[in-house]
């Protein structure tokens, strides 16, 4: 009787287990096929919010929170860590305190001013300096970022359409 229930059992996983793989494949293709154009501010939104890209790709990353072999199918955010509006703050991640600076566009910028003569042309944060915190994991400074910040391999593309939606988010 317990064979059974244990063969049982596991055909069940295994069953729930492919129609979650299959609703997986059907709603990517979907969103491939869908044919909307995600506006810039769409996209950025989704990249951030998701990971994903107006594909419908993961975004992959390297570094960041250990969460002991991505347990569970665990996959990280923006948002995870800097919070719905990119406000940042203090939370729990995997039963470590971890701290996320502020993203949004205002943020950004005050930061940059703070850091630098503020009757410098340059001292606005830029699509570059963007792109060195996401991608290579440097400050503006030249600086090296926390390692719980991972490093983004994101296409150009992506990365501007993040940076836009950054900067339409209220402080």
């Amino acid at each position: 009787m317990k064979e059974k229930n244990f063969i049982f059992g596991t055909a069940l996983l295994v069953l729930i287990a492919m129609i979650l793989v299959g609703c997986n494949a059907l709603n990517r293709q979907q969103s491939r096929q869908s044919g909307k154009e995600l506006s810039v501010t769409e996209n950025g939104e989704r990249i951030y919010f998701t990971g994903v890209d107006r594909n419908g790709d993961r975004i992959p990353y390297s570094g960041g929170p250990n969460f002991g072999g991505m347990m569970m199918g665990s996959y990280l955010t923006c948002a995870a860590c800097h919070g719905p509006q990119a406000q940042g703050g203090e939370h729990m991640m995997m039963m470590q305190i971890m701290s996320a600076p502020p993203i949004n566009g205002e943020a950004l910028n005050e930061m940059m001013l703070e850091e630098s003569d503020e009757t410098d042309p340059e001292s606005e944060y830029s699509l570059d300096s963007f792109r060195s915190a996401v991608v290579e994991g440097k400050h503006p400074d030249g600086d090296i970022l926390n390692t719980q910040m991972p490093r983004w391999q994101i296409n150009d593309q992506d990365l501007a359409d993040l940076f836009s939606f950054l900067n339409t988010l209220p402080k």
